[in-house]
């Protein structure tokens, strides 16, 4: 296959269909592997000119193919993933900026892999991280304490894959090395539950923050937790509003960047007044869950029931400065 360039990501689909992303040509191509004659290479996405029209890629990376032939695209200078189904040239976003469902924000992305529940599981490369979607939204799931060299941290990761225990291998590109990260198995045992409950609500008096460059200030309200025991835990999120969103960040929260230290996040995109948000929860850590809405300036009481291996504690915190 010549394509007249490097390739960043390489995807064999299952009619043995070769796709090559060409982040400097903006575009993916494809050809299949079992063609014997040297044809031209068909265009899958991209129009070969950098841009952030749905049509358009800039920087593309890494790719994956599912079994129904669904492309999808990590569009690192655009910060989203893209989803190009057969056949079509214009594209979804389905993670990252201008997402349908928005609950992470990605700094370009360069890796994915789409499992065959068709969850996606995203190298975050700007922000350091590996995130992963669930049932409410994505998730942080490696690298979720900050760029570093520690062993829970990482320093622009590029690419990753899954063993057939779960654990994820990602290349660690500042620091000179490839982390294993282990499957962390979520306990399905109900007795060792404790729930734990936070309800208030957002006024005229409430903060106000911008939830990105493009979008009117909202009100949030932002709470710290902490948990004793390490595990999965689990927040119900019971609202009237039903434009709800919740964040969970790690250490602090910066009401000035909202996309730094952002653990996991999702929202009421289904319009029922209920929604969940899932995360791995380290004892004696600081974390800070921030609710608010969309759009602008929604005032109305909402409730949090913390679900977990410890009581979560909850404390409001009075002022962010």
């Amino acid at each position: 296959m010549n394509v007249g360039g490097p390739c960043f990501g390489l995807f064999v689909d299952i009619y043995e269909t070769l796709y090559c992303s060409m982040y400097y040509d903006d575009q993916v191509v494809k050809r299949s592997v079992n063609d014997s004659l040297i044809t031209a290479n068909l265009v899958a996405a991209g129009t070969g000119n950098s841009g952030s029209a749905s049509n358009e890629l800039a920087g593309p990376g890494g790719i994956s193919v599912d079994i129904n032939l669904d492309l999808y695209v990590t569009d690192c200078l655009n910060d989203r993933v893209q989803l190009f189904q057969p056949g079509e040239f214009n594209g979804t976003t389905v993670a990252g900026s201008k997402s349908l469902n928005r609950t992470i924000t990605l700094k370009c992305p360069t890796g994915i892999i789409l499992d065959a529940e068709k969850y996606l599981f995203i190298v975050d490369y700007g922000n350091d991280r590996v995130v992963g979607s669930s049932m409410n939204g994505f998730r942080c799931l490696v690298g979720c304490y900050g760029v570093g060299s520690q062993s829970n941290q990482l320093n622009r990761p590029f690419s990753f894959s899954f063993d057939r225990s779960g654990n994820i291998f990602v290349t660690d590109t500042i620091n000179d090395r490839i982390q294993k990260f282990e499957y962390f198995e979520e306990s399905c045992d109900n007795s060792l539950v404790v729930e734990t409950m936070y309800s208030s609500s957002l006024t005229s008096n409430s903060s106000i923050y911008f939830q990105d460059c493009s979008e009117l200030d909202s009100y949030y309200e932002a709470i710290q937790m902490n948990v004793s025991i390490t595990g999965y835990y689990t927040f119900l999120i019971n609202s009237e509003m039903k434009t709800m969103y919740a964040y969970i960040y790690t250490n602090n929260f910066n009401p000035f960047n909202v996309s730094d230290n952002v653990l996991s996040g999702s929202g009421d995109s289904g319009n029922q007044g209920q929604f969940k948000v899932t995360a791995v929860l380290q004892a004696n850590m600081i974390y800070v869950i921030v609710m608010t809405t969309s759009p602008r300036n929604l005032t109305e009481n909402f409730a949090i029931q913390g679900s977990g291996r410890s009581y979560v504690t909850f404390n409001r915190i009075r002022e962010y400065l």
